[in-house]
């Protein structure tokens, strides 16, 4: 039954401390009995968010060295799948910062979708619908055929080692800009590794109501949905939903560094 499959969080972050804030506290809200683990690309806000994690009693990973976008989210899903084999975990979810679960049935979806034996892989699918306020980066996202923001593997089904391994031939043998793209790494999961054994989640994908929606997306939503959910908890934040090229200008790093 659905209500039996354990799930096991890890939230891929970097500086934005307001969203883990709100993400963990979400978590514990939504489902107290799941671990939490918080895999952080280290920055100069990354003892905030090791001081949120201690908070929520999620445990905390920082890589050694900054990675950049691409490969510090990748090495979150990588560091995903070992977290949630070692909590003894059904499924391991990776979810980027900016994603908040907000209702409970975002997270029933996921138990239900992998009360089916033959789900090896469950991430969204295609953005249909994108915030108004949107920038033209946000948009391109609806291009993409999966999303990334939240993935979700069986345990099991892959090693942390083959995932790694997948991702690394990728770089090397693809000679296309979008080799390093995370969404295409995990469409690959999809497409190659468990063809017809993997969902596109569509109630994480587009706001079924959007007044009243499930999850937070940055793409999806404003700054405001994120400050309004956190004034549910008494807590504040910038909630910054600019793409990360506006954010760090000069000292932004998408391409892998480290993998």
């Amino acid at each position: 039954m659905a209500e039996m499959v354990t799930l096991a969080f890890t939230i891929s972050s970097y500086r934005l401390c307001d969203f883990v804030h709100l993400g963990l506290k979400q978590l514990r809200k939504l489902t107290p009995e799941s671990p939490i683990l918080v895999s952080d690309d280290v920055s100069p806000e990354s003892r905030g968010i090791a001081s949120h994690a201690s908070q929520h009693c999620a445990q905390y990973l920082p890589t050694r060295i900054r990675k950049g976008h691409f490969s510090g989210d990748f090495q979150s899903l990588v560091n995903a799948l070992v977290f949630a084999e070692s909590q003894g975990a059904d499924v391991a979810v990776k979810v980027s910062q900016r994603f908040i679960f907000r209702k409970p049935e975002s997270i029933d979806v996921i138990r239900k979708t992998f009360s089916d034996p033959n789900i090896m892989v469950a991430t969204p699918g295609q953005m249909s619908y994108v915030n108004g306020h949107a920038s033209k980066a946000s948009r391109s996202f609806a291009l993409f055929s999966i999303l990334s923001d939240v993935v979700m593997i069986r345990v099991g089904s892959i090693s942390a080692q083959e995932l790694l391994e997948m991702y690394r031939h990728r770089l090397r043998t693809e000679t296309v800009q979008w080799a390093a793209f995370i969404e295409a790494a995990v469409d690959d999961l999809h497409s190659r590794k468990f063809p017809g054994r993997t969902a596109k989640i569509q109630e994480l994908t587009n706001p079924v109501d959007p007044a009243d929606p499930i999850y937070l997306r940055r793409h999806q939503h404003s700054s405001e949905d994120y400050k309004n959910l956190g004034s549910e908890h008494g807590i504040g934040g910038a909630f910054d939903c600019r793409e990360w090229g506006a954010i760090e200008l000069r000292r932004y790093l998408c391409k892998p560094r480290v993998v």
